[in-house]
């Protein structure tokens, strides 16, 4: 089960997520960028997948082909914290 990034409610999939979907919670689009397992802002394209088109607005619904709902936004918030800490420690000695 995934989380909504705008408003980190679970959202249970039964089918697979349409361009119109949205989070029944929030009501934002499902079908975005930044649900999206690869997104990630310091690739390409803020894109994982090498071959997924340009998408200018990572926060609306789109047509991309390679979309995988899944984005965990708690992993993701762990991740920056950890390197937060690593970096301030670096500065400590």
């Amino acid at each position: 089960m995934s989380k909504c990034v705008h408003c980190a409610n679970e959202i249970e999939l039964i089918v697979k997520i349409g361009r119109r979907d949205e989070c029944p919670h929030c009501h934002e689009d499902l079908h975005t960028c930044i649900q999206c397992r690869f997104y990630d802002r310091a690739s390409h394209n803020d894109c994982r997948e090498p071959q997924a088109e340009w998408v200018p607005d990572k926060e609306s619904a789109n047509f991309c082909g390679y979309f995988e709902f899944g984005r965990d936004i708690t992993e993701e918030k762990n991740d920056q914290d950890q390197a937060k800490n690593q970096l301030e420690d670096l500065f400590k000695k």
